[in-house]
């Protein structure tokens, strides 16, 4: 049983450990959406429990919206929790410029709404609004003291 559950421990460190290399390589960001264990359902997120219904969120609930790059932004709702919203497709310059929202009704909606692109005329949709968790930061010395004091040995 022990050896199980080492081997599961170690499976998973050097799973994150390839991922975070992976990423310095690459030199990008990590991704916005945390990646959850599927096996797990206390992590499956009700879109309800965010307000968001047939995949539309009430206008009175938002708080801000920050885009993150031309094609996601974070909003920030009512209660202190986050939605996703991607565009249908990459917006160029809605984070620079900035955006008008063209929303009908007291609701904003993915596959129906559309935000226009300040001093460029672009139009673009949403194409979709999620339950956002923002992904846990750690560094590499976080990492490797963990790993130790485990009792895995770390590479250096």
């Amino acid at each position: 049983m022990k050896s199980v559950l080492f081997t599961g421990v170690w499976t998973t460190i050097l799973s994150l450990a390839a991922n975070i290399a992976a990423a310095e390589v690459d030199n990008q960001q990590a991704p916005l959406v945390p990646v959850l264990d599927s096996s797990d359902e206390s992590l499956v997120l009700d879109p309800a429990d965010w307000g968001i219904r047939n995949g539309c969120i009430s206008r009175s609930r938002i708080k801000n919206i920050r885009f993150v790059d031309d094609q996601t932004a974070i909003i920030d709702i009512m209660g202190k929790k986050k939605i996703l919203l991607t565009m249908r497709k990459e917006c160029r310059g809605i984070k620079r410029h900035g955006y008008i929202t063209q929303v009908r009704g007291n609701q904003l909606c993915a596959r129906f709404d559309r935000f226009e692109v300040i001093d460029r005329g672009a139009i673009c949709a949403v194409g979709s609004l999620e339950p956002f968790i923002p992904p846990v930061e750690t560094n590499e010395t976080d990492a490797s003291n963990q790993s130790s004091e485990a009792g895995m040995p770390t590479d250096k």
